[in-house]
């Protein structure tokens, strides 16, 4: 039938910020999954195979974004990475593309919807 409608993982360790994402990526038409650390986006990306993109703050406690992403990215190579910080600087991850903070939907939508391409 129709193609699968893209699946994003946002992951903020702030609630408002990541609700904010989210609601971004609805918008867009693409489904959501929500995580509040590095741990918990590592557990549902091992449930959830149907993910295309990991968008990810940077700084949060534990797991930070760039660790993420690196781990990600070792074990799903095929992922879309777009991490995300208002502080800038210090992060150097291969593959990965990076959004500052703040940022508007179009912005979002630039940084992740231009890999999704039609790729399955």
């Amino acid at each position: 039938m129709g193609e699968r409608t893209p699946t994003v993982l946002v992951v903020d360790d702030e609630k408002e910020v990541r609700d904010y994402a989210a609601a971004v990526f609805e918008d867009l038409g693409l489904a959501v999954l929500r995580a509040a650390s590095g741990e918990e986006a590592l557990a549902i990306l091992e449930r959830h195979p149907e993910v295309r993109v990991l968008f990810s703050d940077v700084r949060m406690p534990g797991i930070s974004g760039a660790e993420l992403a690196a781990r990600a990215h070792e074990r799903w190579p095929a992922l879309r990475v777009v991490l995300t910080s208002g502080y800038v600087g210090g992060v150097a991850v291969e593959d990965v593309e990076f959004l500052p903070k703040p940022y508007r939907p179009r912005d979002i939508r630039r940084a992740v919807l231009s890999g999704l391409d039609g790729k399955p």
